[in-house]
């Protein structure tokens, strides 16, 4: 069984080790502080939230994933379902349903799990006051024991009609339940500071910042190694810290590569930097007609800067050089393509510079385009 996990949450012995950043998380979740968590795609934000505090003894974890939610609807099933999952006691979901009552929800049970599932009406999910419904259930199952509620993605918030007044009315309900933490995990940076850093805001300076970076390179390489090792493979440290920095040690990308080579190579192998190109093929067989229906996405302006990117870095975009590559002479055209191109996440600006979010679809625009 390949020993490395990625895309999804990592739990168990797929998991890689954040002893301080753990210990942290829980040191907030036990005395009630909210935490707006950030950090880059693919940090591993959500495997290490839900190891701290899904371990935590007596401590019940909420957890909803709001990424793409486009209505208010959305919001609720995302949290209902959040409740179904965090415990599957019957006098507890009982008086969660009874919370929402106008929500008209219905329980029923996953046929291949059994895991019990909370809906809710659709046209009662739609309407104004649901969202102010849920919170106002989240407060009251939170009262009697320790609850931590977790919201992934949070920015997507910003994506429904009428934010503003949700964030108004969540911050109304959150400000009151002193002893439940609310840990608000975010990956898009602009809109994770509109939300928590604009005075304007009901969540302004509601929450401590918290920052999950890459993991230490000497951690992860050991990881790694030791990962390879039960695979029935081996590999050196060097070879494992040049996979950590081959996915600029990010987690999922570097589980993703390490995940791959050992797709590709055979049982009792010695794993070098050697191995990479093929991993590389098996890789762009599985995600190559995803980085192609991106590209046909875009225009011909778009497509030219993002291949500019990927062929010669991201330093001095608005050079004469840089600009002549990708065929413009106009700054304001230029800006344009760029702010296309974080808007859509395909790349975002980090340290004065662009990175792409996926570096394989950069080196598919390098190698297959």
């Amino acid at each position: 069984m390949n020993p490395f996990r990625y895309g999804c949450v990592v739990e168990g012995e797929y998991f890689c080790p954040r002893p301080e950043l753990e210990r942290q998380l829980r040191a907030f979740a036990e005395s009630g502080q909210n935490v707006v968590i950030q950090g880059e795609r693919r940090m591993g934000k959500t495997s290490l939230i839900r190891h701290a505090v899904g371990g935590m003894r007596r401590m019940r974890m909420v957890y909803a994933d709001l990424y793409c939610i486009r209505t208010a609807g959305d919001f609720c099933r995302r949290v209902m379902g959040g409740i179904a999952r965090a415990d599957d006691r019957m006098p507890f979901l009982r008086k969660a349903m009874s919370l929402v009552h106008r929500l008209r929800p219905a329980l029923s049970f996953d046929p291949s799990t059994g895991a019990p599932q909370i809906s809710v009406d659709a046209r009662a999910a739609e309407s104004p006051e649901a969202p102010g419904t849920v919170m106002e259930m989240l407060r009251k199952i939170a009262e009697g024991g320790q609850t931590c509620v977790v919201f992934d993605e949070f920015q997507d918030i910003l994506d429904l009609e009428g934010a503003e007044g949700i964030l108004a009315e969540m911050r109304s309900s959150i400000q009151f339940q002193a002893g439940t933490p609310y840990f608000f995990s975010g990956s898009v940076r602009n809109d994770m500071a509109r939300i928590f850093d604009d005075s304007g805001s009901p969540f302004f300076k509601s929450a401590v910042p918290f920052t999950v970076g890459a993991i230490e390179r000497g951690t992860f390489a050991r990881f790694v190694a030791e990962r390879f090792r039960k695979g029935g493979r081996q590999v050196d440290m060097d070879t494992a810290g040049a996979l950590v920095d081959y996915a600029d040690g990010v987690s999922g990308d570097v589980q993703e590569i390490c995940e791959a080579i050992w797709d590709t190579t055979e049982a009792g192998a010695r794993v070098t930097v050697e191995d990479v190109p093929k991993a590389l093929k098996l890789v762009f067989s599985r995600e190559g007609a995803a980085f192609g229906e991106t590209v046909r996405q875009l225009t011909p302006l778009q497509t030219a800067v993002l291949r500019a990117l990927a062929e010669e870095g991201t330093e001095g975009v608005f050079s004469g050089t840089f600009m002549q590559r990708v065929g413009t002479t106009s700054t304001g055209g230029l800006r344009t393509a760029l702010g296309r191109l974080v808007a859509r996440r395909i790349v975002y600006p980090y340290g004065g510079r662009y990175r792409f979010a996926n570096p394989f679809f950069k080196v598919w625009l390098r190698t297959e385009l």
